[in-house]
Parts: structure tokens; C-alpha cells; sequence
């Protein structure tokens, strides 16, 4: 597969763009798009600040989302676009103009070159770099009617939604459920029954390994059969299954197989001693311990080997799926893997939105917690910042590969001049 280049020569080709580097439609949002030489290589969305917040607040901000792009290897140039829903009618001169001077100010200082910083309203759209950007902006069918818009729409797989309702629930109708739960209540009922005759386990094992079953599932047809997701949801609900068939999706086989002997090792090991599953991995990553530290250090994001995009996508759409089929106590689990899968992408916002959801079904759920402290720090993997591999960069998933054509460069040198 070839990287797509596409060219933009005005401001309002580049906005068409945005919604596609991003993979949905900004809302009351702030999005830097980071550069090497003329080609994007990220693009980071972040929660519009309070209109009105002190400037204190803003100057906080800007520096925060000015030290989040200097982790992107080599970027040395930036466009900054405001989505906002307040309206150039009802505004002096650009909406969000007081806080875009100060994050293009701390961008500036940071040793980014500003190539443009744009504004997308609720009834036009504007340049904050533009001293002739009419009083009432630009009309947003510019956006709509650049000739960008139509071949990036065109080339998407899919059309783009925005961040609430590209994690809408999927319909499901009430009898797949009822068939989905009773298949689930056998499949538990057998994982009870083998707890207390472990002759049952051998079975039960090639039924039921989460290894093969987390392989497969990547393979079966969208939806899934109250079987299979009946399967996968069953060993979900156990913590040390649910991590291992998460990671797998996202790093490969190799990877759930070793996150499947860990946990077979820990769960001999609590046999063995009465010990609690918290305080074995406790004690082994302060020991340093290789296996240990490894699969942590995957799970926090700590390592710059990236996920496999594609699986981590085919991964989401099951899950989503499988959630809508589940009984509501089921959910938790295979909301959080999608929220984690998410967060692997770098798509931090939607990560918030899946762990919301399980949270309003189990306030005390463990993962769910930890997510929502994880997320609620900023913090991001650090494979989201790693320069992709020579020949990977087209199937990148963090963004798509975009060129600036030369007229727009100096274009904006001009602007730039004219402040």
C-alpha cells in the first residue's frame, strides 16, 4: 500500500483534511497537527478549554499541549485548529481568539514553526494569522466544496461520525440477546462446575483457550455467533484472561502466549500459597522480574514497540458488538478493553467515553478505575509518539500522510508577515 499524498493548496483544504487525520469530526475541541518538512505525522485532539477561564488556566494548557508534541520525534512544524461552537455573528473578531494567541505563542517559544492556526465555528471559519480574515469569517461550504473533501471522503472506509456517536451503542435485537445470555449462563455454569471437579478442566480448556479463542475471534464474521461471542465474553470476565486476550489483540499470538503462561504461573503460585493475585504481580515487578515487568510496561504504555493497527481495529468493531449482545453485568469487561484498545491509538477521548459507560454499570470496577486515573492524567502510550518503521508509515493509524503544496507554504509566510 502506498502512503496517500494528498495536496492542499488553500487553508480550507487542509480543514477538509483534519476530520480524516483524526478519524471522526472534532467538537469543542483543539487539534494540533504536527509536521516533518511538508507531511503531517500526527495529529493530537484535546477538550476545548472554558470559554472566560482565567488566563492562568490558558497559559497552563497551552504548555501542557505544547510538551505533548515536543515527545513526537522530529516535528518541527505545527497547525493548531480551534472547533468551537460559538459563532463569528456573536463574537469580536475570531472565536477562541485569546486562548489560540496564547497556545500560539507557548507553540512559538517551544521551536515550532506555525504554519497557520485556523478556527472552525459554528457558522464560518477563519485564520487567527489572517489580519484580512473577513469580520463575519469564511462561509464553512469552503470546507465542504474543496475538492480535498471529496477525495478523502471518497478514499475513507467509512464515513466519518463524530467523538459521541462513533461509540454509539450498536442495535441488537432483543432475541439475539435472550439466545446470547442463555448460551453465556451455560458456558459459566461449565467454568463453575470444572472449579469444583478439576477432571472437567482438560475439556473445558479446549473449548474454552482464551489464546486460541482471542485468535480466532479476529477471524470471525461481523456479528459474531451467540456461541463465539458467548465464548469470549465468559473469559473476559475473568481480570487475568481479559488482559492477556486484550494485549494479544493489539501485539499478536506471541504476545497472549506469553501473558497466558504468566497467568498460568501466578495462578499456580496462588494456589500454592493463598497468596492474592495483586500481591504476586506486586512483588515480581519489584523484583524486576523480566515477564512481569514486560506485560506491565505494555499495559501502562511504557514501551515504544507499536500495536498492530489493523487487528487493534478489527479487535474494536467485535467488541462493540459483543457489548451491545451482553447482559449489562457482562459489559464492564469488554468495555474497558475497548477503552484500553482505544487508548492504544491514541484516541485518549474515546478511551474516556467506553470507561464512563462501564462505570455507570459498576462504579467499583477495578479496571474501569484504573483506566479513568490513567486517562484522567493525560498520559498516552509511548509507542503514540514512536517514529513508525521504514515501509510502516502508510499503515500508520495514527495519522494519515498528507503533503502541503508549495502555494500554501508561502501563503502562509505572507500571512504571517502581514501581523
Amino acid at each position: 500500500m502506498q502512503p496517500t499524498i494528498v495536496k492542499a493548496q488553500k487553508a480550507q483544504d487542509f480543514l477538509a483534511l483534519v476530520p480524516q487525520l483524526l478519524g471522526f469530526l472534532p467538537e469543542t475541541s483543539a487539534v494540533l497537527v504536527a509536521f516533518r518538512g511538508n507531511r503531517t505525522c500526527g495529529a493530537l485532539r484535546f477538550n476545548l478549554p472554558e470559554p472566560g477561564a482565567p488566563q492562568k488556566v490558558y497559559k497552563r494548557i497551552a504548555t501542557t499541549l505544547a510538551g505533548m508534541l515536543c515527545k513526537i520525534p522530529g516535528v518541527d512544524a505545527v497547525v493548531p485548529v480551534l472547533y468551537t461552537g460559538a459563532s463569528f455573528a456573536s463574537t469580536t473578531g475570531i472565536p477562541g481568539e485569546r486562548f489560540a494567541e496564547i497556545l500560539n505563542r507557548r507553540l512559538e517559544l517551544s521551536g515550532f514553526l506555525l504554519r497557520d492556526s485556523l478556527c472552525v465555528a459554528a457558522d464560518a471559519w477563519g485564520s487567527y494569522r489572517d489580519p484580512q480574515c473577513p469580520a463575519g469569517g469564511h462561509p464553512l461550504s469552503d470546507i465542504a466544496e474543496s475538492p480535498v473533501f471529496e477525495a478523502a471522503t471518497t478514499a475513507a472506509e467509512h464515513p466519518l461520525g463524530t467523538l459521541q456517536n462513533g461509540v454509539e451503542p450498536i442495535g441488537v435485537d432483543s432475541a439475539t440477546k435472550e439466545r446470547l445470555a442463555r448460551v453465556y449462563r451455560r458456558y459459566h455454569r461449565l467454568l463453575m462446575r470444572a472449579e469444583n471437579a478439576p477432571a472437567l478442566f482438560p475439556t473445558l480448556g479446549f473449548m474454552l483457550d482464551p489464546v486460541m479463542i482471542a485468535e480466532e475471534a479476529l477471524t470471525w464474521q461481523n456479528p459474531p455467533s451467540e456461541e463465539n461471542a458467548a465464548a469470549l465474553l465468559v473469559l473476559v470476565q475473568s481480570p487475568p484472561n481479559r488482559d492477556q486476550i486484550m494485549v494479544q489483540f493489539a501485539f499478536g499470538r506471541a504476545e497472549g502466549m506469553r501473558a497466558h503462561e504468566l497467568n498460568r504461573r501466578y495462578a499456580r503460585l496462588q494456589s500454592e500459597t493463598g497468596r492474592s493475585l495483586d500481591d504476586l504481580v506486586t512483588e515480581e515487578m519489584h523484583a524486576g522480574d523480566p515477564n512481569a515487568k514486560h506485560t506491565g510496561d505494555i499495559m501502562l504504555g511504557l514501551q515504544r514497540e507499536r500495536p498492530d493497527v489493523d487487528r487493534i481495529r478489527i479487535a474494536i468493531t467485535l467488541l462493540r458488538t459483543v457489548v451491545a449482545m451482553a447482559p449489562r453485568a457482562a459489559r464492564p469487561a469488554p468495555l474497558c478493553m475497548l477503552a484500553w484498545l482505544s487508548w492504544a491509538l491514541g484516541s485518549g477521548s474515546v478511551a474516556g467515553i467506553f470507561v464512563d459507560r462501564a462505570l455507570v454499570i459498576d462504579s467499583q470496577y477495578s479496571m474501569a478505575t484504573l483506566l479513568d486515573l490513567l486517562l484522567t492524567s493525560g498520559h498516552l502510550p509511548e509507542w503514540a509518539f514512536a517514529v513508525p518503521r521504514t515501509g510502516e508509515e502508510e499503515n500508520d493509524g495514527y495519522a494519515r500522510d498528507e503533503d502541503f503544496d508549495q502555494d500554501f507554504d508561502e501563503d502562509l509566510d505572507e500571512r504571517a508577515a502581514g501581523r
